[in-house]
């Protein structure tokens, strides 16, 4: 099945605020596409940058972890989650944490301060800043669904 296809809807990544019970930014994806959250680690104050994308299943499903340093509430080696097993590298500028396209569903998060300063890249470079989309401390939800009025008789 291709998003797309007659009978097939048009994926659309969301942002949704959880208090609003509002969509605060979408934008178009497709089976396969990744998406990316960069954001400063709260306790240690390092970068992190977690790696999604879209599953068969139209649910976001997690990729990869990177970080420049081992630090409170990081993997510090592999680990089995939910079945799947990651695969922990050590590598020059740090370490990436493989986990093998493990199906997530939707993520939720809460929106960081500016020192956190979660963004969000999605397919096709387009950047969002969530702090420019709900205020610190709103909880948000990462989401992958048709887009309305996509579905098309078959």
């Amino acid at each position: 099945m291709i998003p797309g296809e007659v009978g097939i809807p048009e994926l659309r990544f969301e942002i949704v605020d959880h208090d609003a019970d509002s969509v605060v930014f979408d934008a178009p994806v497709a089976v396969g596409d990744e998406l990316r959250l960069r954001h400063t680690h709260s306790v240690h104050r390092r970068p992190v940058v977690e790696v999604f994308s879209v599953s068969r299943s139209w649910e976001l499903a997690m990729e990869e972890m990177r970080f420049d340093r081992m630090g409170a509430n990081l993997p510090s080696g592999p680990e089995t989650i939910g079945g799947v097993r990651t695969t922990f590298l050590a590598e020059g500028d740090g370490y990436r944490v493989l986990h093998h396209g493990r199906v997530l569903g939707t993520v939720e998060l809460m929106v960081g301060s500016a020192t956190v300063d979660h963004v969000l890249t999605a397919p096709g470079g387009q950047r969002v800043r969530l702090l420019d989309v709900a205020p610190s401390g709103t909880r948000v939800e990462l989401r992958i669904g048709p887009a309305p009025g996509s579905v098309t008789a078959g």
